[in-house]
């Protein structure tokens, strides 16, 4: 009955969760005007906490992760002038690729003019025997805003599954009209590359990524070196990109430090935002 039972998951339907938001600014508030939800993808009610128009949507699965050859795609558009946050309500699991399928992501956004987009934030978590494919592309034009994070995991590191995984590719690429500003791939094959030696993941396990591109920052008067801790298993780089952009860079092994300055960074830039 056992090779019946296996033969028949392998055959079971994949997952197929996609959430496609739009938003728009009706009357000095941002509202979220169309919705399409495909389980277990699922967006919640429209959140207004800081008492203005700008509107926080928490973004929901309800699966608890993927499984293998299950796919995920998110399609964002925050029309002209809207102020949106996108909370991922919880980190993204990966579980392990029994049929050695990969586990694929896929994130759209389109941002009009004079449009802000917090996201905040993107963790992966890929278990032991994991592959995960994950593809974000984000259309942006000169007057409109971006802060984006995100943190990745070695894996369940408490039950020792620390890059445990089979493979994990995360693609980020970020357009301004027409100009590519950033492209950033990340390929890990623990199996087949040595991530610990020296110029790679060394000693660290967490990696976290921040970018940030507004035409309201300016990079002249960005001071940031009292945000940002230095320590023997905590690390991080700041660099500047074209078109007024940042991106900041950790590798850690204290993944409450890295959460609490990559919250405090992402607070800093989102206040120089709405004062501009």
């Amino acid at each position: 009955m056992l090779p019946l039972a296996n033969k028949e998951r392998a055959m079971a339907p994949k997952s197929y969760g996609k959430l496609d938001l739009t938003f728009q600014l009706l009357r000095g508030k941002t509202r979220m005007v169309d919705v399409y939800q495909q389980p277990p993808l699922k967006a919640s009610r429209e959140l207004y906490p800081e008492g203005t128009g700008d509107v926080t949507v928490y973004l929901m699965e309800s699966s608890g992760g993927l499984v293998a050859g299950d796919r995920n795609e998110f399609r964002i558009h925050v029309g002209q002038g809207s102020s949106v946050t996108l909370r991922p309500q919880s980190a993204t699991k990966v579980y392990p690729a029994f049929n050695d399928a990969p586990s694929t992501q896929q994130v759209t956004v389109k941002l009009e003019d004079d449009a802000k987009l917090e996201w905040n934030r993107e963790e992966v978590i890929p278990f032991l025997d994991a592959r995960f494919d994950s593809k974000t592309s984000i259309q942006m034009t000169p007057s409109s805003s971006l802060l984006w994070s995100e943190i990745l995991y070695p894996g369940r590191d408490k039950r020792g599954e620390a890059f445990a995984f089979q493979e994990c590719n995360t693609h980020v690429d970020i357009w301004i009209d027409d100009q590519c500003v950033v492209y950033d791939a990340l390929h890990l094959h623990p199996k087949k590359q040595e991530l610990k030696k020296l110029g790679a993941l060394e000693n660290y396990n967490y990696i976290g990524n921040f970018w940030c591109f507004s035409p309201k920052v300016n990079l002249s008067d960005v001071h940031m070196d009292s945000m940002l801790v230095q320590q023997d298993n905590h690390k991080s780089g700041m660099t500047t990109l074209e078109s007024n952009g940042i991106l900041i860079r950790w590798l850690s092994n204290s993944l409450p430090l890295l959460k609490k300055e990559m919250d405090t960074i992402t607070n800093y830039f989102n206040g120089i935002v709405k004062e501009n």
